[in-house]
């Protein structure tokens, strides 16, 4: 499948690259095929990834382009992805990071049994803000690539950042040493923790007990895989 990963995540040119990634095998393919689903729900609910990453973690909220909060909607291009982070404000951001969602992937090879799904995100500049200046650590020429895979009975989830370059062209001196070190941290691995988590959380869920909604999707996901 890493031939389909590449069509989404962009080719390594310049800067670095980091990433997390954590599996998990199913008893049966049916038993994968309902967990995959579920994990799809948690990766396209951005608004709770702080909760299913755990304590310490970065707040994620979706807003459309114009930084407005978007509760109850599933994200799509053009949606903007609003990060507090556990470090100094971003001034060039309003105190926040942000990135655009500009891709979406999903394949299905019905003869492999294998299926993948996710979408990427870039620096982008602050919504609030008339200039094109990269409200984040990163520059523009950053991504990121968050991708769930089912391999018969074998699920991955994953996050892949690509071409990560400090951002030092704010206006503001303490702003271009605020990202210069949030940047160099990340590309340091102190970032992981994070990205573990949270790619762990979107795969295998929280600790916490399901609640009614989500019973009810585990015995749709169940019956529609019965009647194939």
């Amino acid at each position: 499948m890493e031939s389909k990963v590449n069509r989404i995540v962009p080719k390594q040119k310049k800067g670095s690259h980091t990433g997390a990634r954590t599996t998990l095998k199913a008893g049966n393919r049916e038993k994968a095929i309902e967990i995959f689903e579920l994990a799809k729900q948690r990766l396209l609910n951005i608004n709770a990834w702080q909760s299913i990453s755990g304590k310490g973690s970065a707040e994620f909220k979706l807003t459309d382009k114009s930084g407005n909060l978007l509760r109850f909607k599933k994200p799509r291009i053009g949606n903007l992805i609003r990060i507090k982070l556990m470090a100094p404000e971003n001034k060039s951001g309003s105190g926040y990071d942000w990135v655009r969602i500009e891709a979406f992937k999903h394949t299905k090879d019905l003869l492999k049994d294998e299926e993948q799904y996710g979408f990427r995100v870039r620096p982008v500049q602050n919504p609030f803000e008339k200039n094109d200046e990269s409200a984040h650590f990163y520059t523009s020429a950053a991504s990121s690539t968050f991708l769930l895979t089912r391999q018969g009975s074998v699920l991955s989830a994953m996050e892949i950042g690509r071409n990560e370059i400090p951002n030092s062209h704010p206006d503001s001196f303490l702003n271009k040493v605020r990202n210069v070190i949030v940047a160099i941290a990340a590309m340091a691995g102190l970032a992981h923790p994070q990205w573990k988590n949270l790619v762990t959380g979107i795969l295998k869920g929280s600790k916490e007990k399901p609640t009614a909604s989500q019973d009810n999707t585990r015995k749709s996901i169940r019956h529609k895989t019965k009647n194939k």
